[in-house]
Order: structure tokens, then sequence, then C-alpha cells
């Protein structure tokens, strides 16, 4: 993998790398907790992918390659914003970072021209409402010092990653390409990346305007998909795109690149049209 180190406004180093063809629509891809710009694999090497889009991950703040820095107040929302805005290109999609970027550099215009959320949420303040208890007894001590709590609880989240047929396939390899990268990670990357807040109030502003993609797994252990569909629903309306994905587990774009890389393509068609009648 190759990949550059960009500066974020604070001088925290932010790894990132670009694939595809450029002049094509911009779409940033934003990890999740405790991984890798190396789960997004199945996109970076998908001959569609590249053909259709200009992509872009980077690896966020204590995260990966990027920089780990100590103080809790390097993670806070508007430092997610920058690094977004620092590693990607403008009008491009993206993850959960949306709500640190809308917060951070304003709605009007939206500084993004739609949100794929994969198995996502959109703030972070919804968690207790779609947590499975199967979530709350490992995300404490995913954030613990304490070595041997913090390793029953990688190997519990390793497992909510996948479903259990496809977990049986999942070889050593790419075990350590999703969870590896955590064991570099300093007790405070992990502590102040799952505990930071969000500004949530500009996201809620735009709920109905800005397009969004939801793509959920059904075998998901991590989210109740049915409490999360019903959320998306009531904040997003018609605004929403929700697809659901016969069993999977929390990484369908993974599991399922077939079905879930079309999805991408067509929704990233039709909000480039969308924008172009602007």
């Amino acid at each position: 993998m190759s990949g550059q180190f960009i500066a974020s406004q604070d001088g925290t180093r932010i790894w990132a790398e670009a694939a595809g063809t450029p002049g094509k629509p911009p779409v940033v891809f934003v990890h999740g907790f405790l991984t890798s710009g190396l789960n997004w694999a199945r996109q970076f090497g998908d001959k569609r992918l590249l053909e259709s889009l200009y992509m872009i991950r980077y690896e966020i703040r204590g995260h990966g390659r990027s920089d780990q820095p100590e103080s809790e107040d390097a993670y806070g929302s508007a430092r997610h914003a920058e690094d977004f805005q620092a590693s990607s290109e403008p009008r491009s999609l993206g993850g959960i970072i949306i709500p640190d970027l809308l917060s951070r550099f304003g709605t009007s215009p939206l500084p993004v021209a739609g949100h794929i959320m994969l198995n996502a949420i959109p703030w972070r303040s919804m968690l207790p409402e779609i947590l499975t208890p199967y979530s709350t007894t490992i995300l404490l001590p995913l954030s613990s010092p304490d070595l041997p709590d913090f390793q029953k609880a990688l190997e519990g989240l390793i497992s909510g990653f996948f479903s259990p047929g496809y977990l049986a396939q999942v070889s050593f390899e790419e075990k350590c390409a999703w969870v590896g990268s955590a064991a570099s990670m300093n007790a405070a990357a992990r502590t102040f990346s799952i505990s930071r807040t969000q500004d949530e109030k500009a996201l809620r502003s735009v709920s109905r305007d800005l397009p969004i993609l939801c793509i959920q797994a059904m075998g998901d252990t991590l989210m109740e998909s049915d409490k999360h569909e019903e959320f998306m629903k009531r904040h997003f309306g018609d605004n929403l795109e929700y697809r659901r994905v016969p069993g999977g587990g929390h990484a369908p774009f993974y599991e399922y690149p077939e079905i879930v890389n079309p999805m991408i393509i067509e929704f990233v068609r039709r909000v480039t049209i969308i924008q172009s009648r602007l």
C-alpha cells in the first residue's frame, strides 16, 4: 500500500491514499474504531470502483499510521473535521465524520454532496439506542489500559465484524489487517477516540437536504438492525435510501463487495446527476 502523510491544522500527521480515476466523483472512505484503511481492500481493489470513482481513504488520528496524540483536546470534533478536509477533496462523500465536518465548516454550501453509511451511525449520541448487549460488554474494555481486558474485548470485536459463517473463512492475515493496528494504539488514542463528543446540530439541520445511502447488514451483532432503521427513517425521512443486506456482520462491504460496491456506484451517479442540475 502506498499513500502519504498530510499535516492537519494542528500539525497531526494523517496517513492518506488516493486511487481510481482523477476527474471522476471523489468518495472518501472513513474506517471505524480500532481499525485502519486496510478495511477498504475490497473497494480499492475493485475495477468497477476504480474506473467509476476517485477514491480517497485516510486513517483517523490515533489509528493506523496516523499520529496518536495523547491529549484529550486533540480528539475533539473540530480536529476530526480538519483531518477530513486535509485528506480529501471538496464535494465528496464520507462516514461518521460528517457531523464534525458540518459543525466545523458549516452547511451553506454543504461541504459534501452525499453521505454513505455502511453499518454506521449518523452521530455518536445515538449509540445507546441501537447497541446490542454484546456491544456494551466489549466497548468499555476496548479503551481499558489493562492489556488482558483489552485483548479479550478485541477478540470479541473481530467476532462482531463478520457473520459466524464467514468468520470461519477469515485468514490470519485478514484478522491482522482488521485489528492488528489496534495493538499499536496507545491508551489515550483508544480512550479519547471512543469517548469524544460530537456537535450533531449541523447535521440535524440538513437531515432533509443531504442525500444519504445507508447500507445495513441484517446479521450485525453490534447493532440492533430494526432500531437502527427506525432511527434513521425518523430523523432523515424520504431523503434516506435504506438498503438491507441479508445476513452479514458489521462489515458488509468486506463480506459482500459484489452487492455493496454496485450500490455505492449507483448512489454516487444519482447524487452527481442531482448536483449537475443545481
